[in-house]
């Protein structure tokens, strides 16, 4: 079963068997994720409520100018019911289009750093988080929206430290370019200011991103219906 929204905003279905569990979140068809936290899409299913277990989108390119536009990122705004089972992971696509390096990263309601991964490993140049330090230790414990990212490789979040601009997670750096790994102690506070170019332009095409302990971001009522439940709520504390 599909079910798909008038506005075309996003698209659901319903999947009978899939690896992860809940139905599935599109990205905005002829549109973009955006890449900013005042841009980023809310990853809801029609009705606002039950788990979300696949993203599906694009990464589009274009200009090939450092700072000439085009979309190598995507940001979603999404809401981590369970965090200790947490996880996001890029799934392998059978098609000649797909993203073939992509990188994953997750920030929380502020915008500060909390994971990334840029290659699972040298042969593998998928991304996969998870919700743990490395020793067993979560890295973050408490329900609510977070942000979620996928972008073509290496470009990077960024963070204002003063008058310069960084590179959140130094995915660049030797011991960063395999496995998930944390921001750096200075910038961990810092919200997320932007993104570097990526290395490779050609490195673009469609993506799947398989998820646990997501649920849908609720959805706003309409004004007339929230007007409404005031002046209920209103009448009821009267009486």
């Amino acid at each position: 079963m599909r079910l798909t929204m008038k506005s075309g905003l996003v698209a659901v279905a319903f999947v009978t068997a899939s690896a992860t569990a809940g139905p599935i979140f599109d990205e905005p068809p002829g549109g973009d994720a955006g890449n900013s936290l005042t841009t980023a899409t809310n990853v809801s299913t029609t009705s606002g409520t039950g788990s979300v277990g696949l993203v599906k989108g694009e990464i589009k390119g274009g200009s090939g100018l450092v700072g000439g536009g085009g979309d190598f990122q995507d940001l979603y705004r999404i809401y981590i019911a369970d965090p200790l089972h947490f996880s996001a992971e890029t799934l392998g696509l059978d098609v000649n289009n797909e993203l073939r390096d992509p990188m994953l990263f997750l920030f929380n309601e502020a915008g500060h750093g909390i994971m990334a991964m840029n290659n699972v490993g040298n042969d593998n140049l998928h991304a996969k988080l998870v919700n743990d330090d490395g020793h067993g230790n979560a890295l973050f414990t408490e329900a609510g929206i977070y942000y979620l990212a996928i972008t073509s490789a290496l470009s990077e979040a960024t963070v204002l430290f003063g008058n310069e601009i960084r590179p959140l997670f130094e995915m660049g750096l030797p011991d960063n370019q395999f496995g998930q790994v944390v921001p750096r102690g200075d910038w961990a506070q810092l919200s997320l200011d932007g993104w570097t170019p990526p290395t490779d332009y050609e490195n673009i095409g469609l993506y799947e991103i398989g998820l646990n302990g997501v649920e849908s971001m609720p959805v706003p009522a309409p004004a007339g219906l929230a007007l409404l439940g005031l002046a209920a709520l209103s009448r009821r504390r009267r009486r």
